[in-house]
């Protein structure tokens, strides 16, 4: 009894170790050590018959609205014809009557659509057949008068059966593209495949480099596979794809397309098998038996262009939005939206075409806008024009030059061959006027940087190289205000290599240079700050070689606090505030700093506490409390989960007047941020004119004023208000600057994404986000010596136009999900100065309240149906207005000028 209890529990226990061995080894078999050798897949002289489905079904990204698409069904029919080893397999496919199901709210059916007469029914649709070795296709065999568009298809039903049954990494290309796949075991007869890193570098892209004003395309594909319980066949194949774009600032603003593919085995039969020799032998055979030429192709599909409907010259669309264009439009969603339809037609137009358009009488009045517009264009024939139109040494073409300039650097798509033309006109124009000589260093250098950042940058870095060696040779040779230019030059550039030069320049330059030498190093991502330039950033500061401009100091304290300063420096800078510096705005400014960065930062702002705490000498009233008008904010202004917008206020505060100041907008992402739009605000030699104290130093000062505006992360020249005191005094008493002036206007276009993405059915999805904006920067300024008081007024107002759609397009349907948003957000800066007896400075930041609008369009169509569906959804925030407070001080002082 006892034997056979034993014998009973044995093989109990050997059956399941038995069953989990033969597992194991059917994994195994299917994975690492037999592959396709141990199951002898596709054996010839079988058949199988699927139910194949596909959809493509878009809508908009975080959102549940209802999804626009398409679904085809058919019959697959798969013949193993012929084999000549273990792994070799020619398969014969047939699909079998496809039929088109669309979205309607009529669907009788339950899984949300209804079948719909379409042109894929009348399609010459034959057998294709694929040599398959070893899970690999070599090659697949189609009728060569058949529509793309279903051979497409057929290569999307053909990738299905590329596919490997052990755990590996390889590259395959099939109807996705080019991709990294990624194989894994799911059980004794499935497994998956992970596509990841899909490229289609033979299809058209492009798109904005930067890191934060980029557009973001993911991607995630899954095939799962079902065999046979005994590995011969494939039992179901079921794929998941989904790919999304969106905006990278703001992932809620977006689309996305979700794909669907199945095969369901339905049946099984017995077959004839095909004899030959070899493969060739087999096509010439088959094309006989046939009566059909074959052509031979991989699985990548092909682009299906769909004819457009009349093409639109340059001429005509600028005939149609001229209004648009106009000067008083500039700042305001008008402008804005056409900005994207007029950049579209420019890129396709003729050099005549453009250069009619350039010269029409009736388009004299829009002509800085065109420019604009051509500056974003940027091709071969629009610069051509443009260079027929423009005479950069002719000062009579001096406004029109610099708006083609601007726009050519600020575009986000540079054109080498542009680039070329720019540095050799440079060289060889010995006239040029002073602005456009600057204009064109800054547009040379700035384009060079973004060439930097193109993933095929390798094949136009000679271009980048020549233009690093004019700048430093430029730097080199030159004395004075053309040395400043050069300076500005490289905080364009951003090239690393530079840095030395600009380090030689803080220990040897005048304080001007140093200042230009430290804001180009503030250009710089802090990750390319080395030792050097943060020691060089401490002995500035402190001034612990010789006695440095305010500016310097403040910038080089800039340097320090963005690069993650140790506690140890943190603490040192704090004592600064008990040391015998008489410098009390870099004081306050150094306070208004820090607490800038622990608002964002706990880690800092509960170090700087401890250290004040643990010191009586600082925690008192007499240290912390705010001794000058010098500022530094940062306000949220746009949160959403991937990136913020914020606005920074810095103003460096000199004797009562404005020495440095700015205001800039700047967006945030993934702690990586991008400036929108910097204005900077410079003075020097105007104490005397306010105050009777003045320092020595400044009253040797030459009375200047001015701003230098940053756009999209490139510098624009300065724009110098006067220099000397003469100049000053007559824009005084004539009051020149009393009235309303524009000091910059533009039509900017930073989003420009485009690509067209593979979908493993076999149909290819165009991806379009393209955001435009229409910029005016205007000012006045009025100041009464008889009353002795001043007012300044600076305001940034901007149209803000959006436009991302998904589309897929075929002969047979057209289905397309698009989003729209719109805003019109507006900043002020207004200083009131009162200096009748005590000295009275208020500055007052405010943001009014503007509409943001985001509307979503999905739409389908049949051709040659009646067939149109369209879904609006429609979203609309105000966001409300707002006036930062600045601090402490400055609202006592607003209070003081406004008490009546």
């Amino acid at each position: 009894m006892f034997l056979q209890k034993f014998a009973i529990l044995w093989w109990i226990f050997f059956s399941r170790w038995w069953c989990l061995l033969y597992g194991f080894t059917l994994i195994s078999s299917a994975t690492e050590s037999f592959g396709f050798a141990q199951v002898n897949i596709f054996e010839p002289g079988q058949s199988w018959t699927y139910d194949y489905q596909t959809s493509i079904l878009m809508k908009e990204k975080d959102g549940n609205g209802k999804d626009v698409g398409f679904l085809v069904h058919g019959t697959v029919v798969v013949k193993s014809l012929w084999s000549n080893s273990e792994l070799d397999r020619f398969l014969q496919f047939e699909l079998l009557s496809p039929k088109l199901n669309v979205r309607s709210g009529k669907t009788p059916t339950g899984n949300g659509f209804m079948e719909h007469t379409s042109n894929i029914e009348s399609y010459t649709n034959s057998k294709f057949f694929v040599h398959w070795s070893n899970g690999k296709i070599q090659k697949i065999l189609l009728r060569k008068d058949e529509p793309l568009s279903l051979i497409n298809m057929k290569k999307g039903i053909a990738s299905l059966f590329q596919f490997q049954i052990e755990n590996k990494d390889s590259d395959e290309i099939d109807a996705s593209g080019h991709c990294q796949i990624k194989y894994n075991a799911l059980g004794t007869n499935r497994f998956r495949k992970t596509k990841v890193k899909c490229q289609s570098s033979d299809l058209p892209y492009h798109s904005n480099p930067d890191p934060v004003l980029n557009t973001e395309v993911q991607s995630n594909s899954v095939v799962d596979y079902e065999l046979d319980k005994d590995n011969k066949f494939l039992k179901a194949v079921n794929v998941y794809e989904t790919h999304e774009m969106y905006m990278k600032v703001k992932n809620s603003i977006g689309n996305v397309v979700n794909v669907r593919q199945s095969l369901l085995l339905t049946g099984t039969a017995k077959i004839d098998n095909l004899i030959a020799k070899n493969i060739d032998e087999l096509v010439d055979n088959l094309s006989q038996k046939e009566s059909w030429m074959f052509t031979q192709e991989s699985l990548l599909t092909e682009q299906d262009v769909v004819s457009p409907v009349g093409t639109t010259s340059f001429q005509t669309i600028v005939k149609t939005y001229r209004n648009n264009l106009k000067t008083d439009a500039i700042g305001s969603i008008s402008s804005a939206k056409v900005i994207g339809k007029l950049v579209a037609v420019g890129k396709t137009s003729t050099r005549e075409d453009i250069a009619k358009t350039i010269g029409s009488k009736k388009n004299t009045h829009i002509l800085s806008q065109l420019y604009d517009i051509l500056g974003i264009v940027q091709t071969d024939d629009s610069h051509a024009a443009v260079m027929k139109k423009l005479y950069f040494d002719d000062k009579k073409h001096e406004e029109f030059s610099e708006r083609y300039l601007w726009s050519l650097s600020i575009s986000p798509q540079p054109n080498s061959a542009v680039i070329k033309d720019l540095v050799n006109r440079y060289k060889k124009l010995t006239n040029l006027p002073d602005k456009i000589k600057e204009t064109m260093l800054l547009t040379i250098t700035a384009m060079a940087y973004k060439l930097s950042l193109l993933p095929s940058f390798e094949k136009y870095s000679k271009v980048y190289d020549d233009v690093q060696v004019l700048i430093l040779n430029g730097l080199e040779f030159s004395k004075n205000e053309e040395k400043y230019m050069y300076l500005r030059a490289l905080k364009n550039l951003k090239s690393t290599s530079t840095l030395p030069k600009l380090l030689q320049i803080l220990k040897n330059g005048s304080d001007k240079e140093c200042v230009l030498a430290w804001k180009a190093i503030t250009s710089f991502q802090p990750s390319h700050w080395n030792d050097e330039i943060l020691a060089t950033a401490l002995t500035t500061f402190f001034q612990m070689d010789r006695k440095h401009d305010s500016s310097s100091r403040t910038l080089a304290l800039d340097v320090l606090l963005e690069s993650n300063p140790s506690d140890k420096l943190l603490e040192r800078l704090v004592y600064f505030l008990i040391s015998s510096c008489k410098s009390y705005e870099v004081q306050q400014y150094m306070v208004q700093r820090l607490n800038m960065i622990g608002e964002s930062n706990i880690a800092i702002k509960n170090k700087i506490k401890s250290i004040i705490l643990s010191d009586s000498k600082l925690n008192n009233y007499a240290v912390l409390a705010e001794k000058g008008l010098s500022t530094a904010l940062k306000r949220t202004f746009l949160e959403s989960s991937t990136g913020n917008g914020t606005l920074i206020a810095i103003q460096e505060i000199k004797s009562g007047i404005v020495k440095r100041g700015v205001v800039d907008i700047v967006l945030e992402t993934n702690k990586v941020q991008q400036e929108l739009f910097r204005l900077g605000i410079f003075t020097a030699g105007l104490s005397s004119f306010v105050s009777s104290e003045v320092d020595p130093a400044e009253a040797e000062e030459t009375a200047t004023a001015g701003i230098e505006l940053t756009v999209l992360g490139t510098q624009i020249r300065p724009f110098v208000f006067f220099n000397g005191q003469s100049e000053l005094m007559g824009h005084v008493w004539s009051g020149t600057a009393s009235e309303m002036t524009p000091a910059y206007q533009g039509l900017l276009m930073p989003y420009n994404h485009l690509q067209f993405v593979r979908l493993s059915p076999g149909f290819i999805s165009e991806m379009d986000l393209k955001g435009s904006a229409s910029f005016d920067l205007s000012g006045k300024v009025e100041l009464s010596l008889w009353n002795r008081n001043g007012v300044s007024l600076i305001k940034k107002s901007a149209g803000i136009f959006a436009r991302g759609y998904i589309r897929v397009v075929t002969p047979f349907v057209k289905s397309q999900v698009e989003f729209t948003v719109v805003m019109e957000p507006k900043f002020s800066l207004q200083t009131d100065l009162d200096f009748s007896s005590n000295l009275s400075l208020c500055m007052r930041l405010s943001q009014p309240d503007f509409l943001y609008r985001h509307n979503i369009y999905k739409t389908e169509k049949v051709p040659g149906s009646k067939h149109q569906l369209r879904r609006t959804k429609n979203i609309k925030h105000i966001l409300p207005g707002k006036t930062y407070s600045l601090n402490k001080k400055n609202n006592e002082m607003c209070s003081l000028i406004f008490k009546n």
